[in-house]
């Protein structure tokens, strides 16, 4: 507060030390000049009576002449006071119009008032770098969860966008640059209730800088970063960034899955940002020839991860010396007609719209179905306002980039274990995968499933970390297959215990406190699962076979249990 206290005093010093002196000296000037009371004698004004007259005199609304009637000079003295007055407050309103305008003051006034809204924060929340898509739609998001954000970003436009926005929680927004340290703090990263700093910026290298500085800064914070350039996002993981989400890498992942595992490319679709569906589909890629016109990011990382059996790639790129592009590779954009048929577009089976730019991709799309009916389409989605026009153009699978890392922030953030799930399960084999997949079909009748975090603290889980301290056991399969809840059946997909991650997790295993279980189950079914959590006589009915379920059993055995203690 004292930096907008001082800024104010330099700005209004002229002002105010002229109006202070047109007071005094019209106050001195009324003491000095005699009057005359009623009866004729002289009598002079206190400075208290001169001083109140004068403060009604400056705002010209109208006054009488008090306490008597003015002689002629005290007339003449109040006439010179009024101009000088009335000039010396136009004078001064105008410099407070101009403070009040001045980017410097509106600066502090807004710095003043984020620092006032984060000393207010009473729960958890995240601190978002960057509001261009992919922020927009983390936020979003976060604020559909219930999580409060704070958002920094140099850009004035972008951050007064977020006023037009329908939120649940509207973040607290601070117009800065992301890379100053000073600006990180002031968002409340050394906050005790600050999670995490998520880093979405355009510019990797910004990203870097972030990251630095905030496990510098503060180690205990996540720290989730996007990352398109492999150096960059190897300079992140030195500096321990806890998640660095790359998103070419990993739609050519999920590529490479629905080529040679679409079951296991299925279930990992079910489970990532269940609260935001992507453009996905469920149909398996064929092998055959690959068709990928651009030679960029997306294009590249194509190649490294579908570079198997069964698979040609043929690269299509205007600039092939200049982007690197191998042997071999196509010259041209692809939206020619002649260069897809030099390509062998005819006998393709997959076209893939990689270029940075949406009207090529779309054009590239539209060419290629005219000339091949039966190929599948692959486009890239550069800005979010154009998904729309890429199923307009009836794309068979769509990279929206901004959607793609905004579930993989939010799967990180409400649903870690998950995230750990997706991690591990590459190594399934594609038996284990297929057979994963038709259990989880069979459990929710070929509807999507939903997953189920069960922590066994004494927050999360009262009922069962009770039972589990009295010395009594609990095995997965008796939380997962069970009698009492059968609407609430799960399957148990991750053990988390000791840091230690346990892919699909065998039925006998006891649970201990202090474990993470991940189960996946049918919709609508997740608060009948979590009586299982906080439930004590549920449990009890569960492992020892009594029948406290039964409302009036459980009334009849705290009757009992009354009249023991009372006797």
């Amino acid at each position: 507060m004292s930096d907008v206290f001082f800024l104010v005093l330099r700005r209004l010093r002229a002002p105010l030390i002229l109006l202070i002196t047109v007071f005094a000296v019209a106050t001195l000037g009324l003491t000095l000049i005699p009057g005359v009371d009623p009866n004729g004698e002289p009598w002079r004004m206190s400075f208290f009576h001169a001083f109140y007259f004068v403060s009604f005199m400056g705002s010209t609304i109208g006054f009488g002449e008090i306490p008597y009637a003015f002689t002629d000079a005290q007339r003449a003295w109040v006439l010179v006071c009024i101009y000088i007055s009335v000039v010396s407050w136009l004078y001064a309103i105008g410099n407070i119009i101009r403070l009040l305008q001045d980017p410097t003051f509106q600066q502090a006034i807004a710095e003043r008032s984020f620092q006032r809204n984060i000393g207010r924060l009473e729960v958890p929340f995240y601190i978002i770098c960057g509001y261009g898509e992919t922020g927009m739609l983390i936020n979003r998001g976060l604020s559909e969860m219930g999580i409060p954000t704070v958002v920094i970003d140099y850009n004035a436009d972008q951050t007064s966008s977020i006023e037009l926005e329908d939120l649940s929680f509207t973040p607290i927004v601070l117009t800065a640059d992301t890379t100053e340290p000073n600006n990180l703090l002031a968002a409340g990263l050394n906050h005790s209730n600050c999670n995490g700093v998520i880093a979405v910026t355009e510019n990797d290298h910004t990203n870097l800088q972030i990251a630095v500085a905030c496990k510098l800064l503060n180690t205990r914070v996540q720290v989730i970063c996007r990352s398109e350039i492999q150096d960059e996002a190897e300079n992140m993981a030195s500096f321990g960034t806890d998640t660095i989400i790359n998103p070419y890498l990993t739609f050519a992942a999920r590529l490479n899955l629905l080529v040679h595992n679409p079951s296991l490319h299925r279930i990992q679709n079910w489970f990532i940002n269940q609260q935001s569906a992507e453009y996905l589909t469920e149909r398996a890629l064929p092998k055959g020839r690959w068709v990928v016109c651009g030679y960029g990011r997306l294009g590249k990382a194509i190649q490294t991860h579908l570079r198997k059996d069964g698979i040609e790639l043929v690269i299509v790129e205007a600039e092939p010396e200049a982007r690197g592009a191998p042997e071999g590779t196509i010259v041209g954009r692809g939206t020619e007609a002649k260069t897809l048929h030099e390509a062998g577009i005819m006998d393709a089976t997959v076209v893939v719209a990689a270029t940075d730019d949406d009207a090529n991709n779309l054009s590239i799309l539209i060419t290629a179905q005219q000339i091949n009916s039966n190929i599948y389409t692959i486009g890239r989605v550069n800005k979010e306002a154009n998904q729309s026009l890429f199923v307009q153009a009836k794309c068979d699978y769509i990279m929206r980039r901004s959607q793609l890392v905004a579930n993989e922030v939010l799967t990180t953030i409400s649903r870690p274990l998950v995230s750990k799930f997706i991690k591990y399960s590459s190594s399934l084999s594609d038996e284990d995968t297929n057979i994963l997949h038709d259990d989880i079909c069979e459990l929710t009748g070929n509807r999507d499933p939903i997953t189920w975090r069960l922590v066994l603290d004494e927050q999360e889980s009262p009922a069962i970390v009770r039972h589990l301290a009295n010395g009594r056991t609990l095995t997965i399969s008796q939380v997962s297959h069970n009698d009492l809840l059968e609407n609430a059946k799960c399957i148990p997909l991750l053990l988390l215990r000791g840091g230690v991650s346990h892919l699909l997790p065998a039925g006998k295993i006891e649970l201990q406190i202090g474990d993470e279980v991940l189960f996946c189950l049918k919709r609508y079914a997740h608060n009948m699962a979590q009586r299982l959590a906080d439930n004590t006589e549920l449990i009890d009915s569960l492992i020892n076979k009594n029948p406290h379920h039964i409302p009036l059993f459980r009334w009849l055995s705290r009757r009992k249990k009354q009249q023991q203690e009372l006797s």
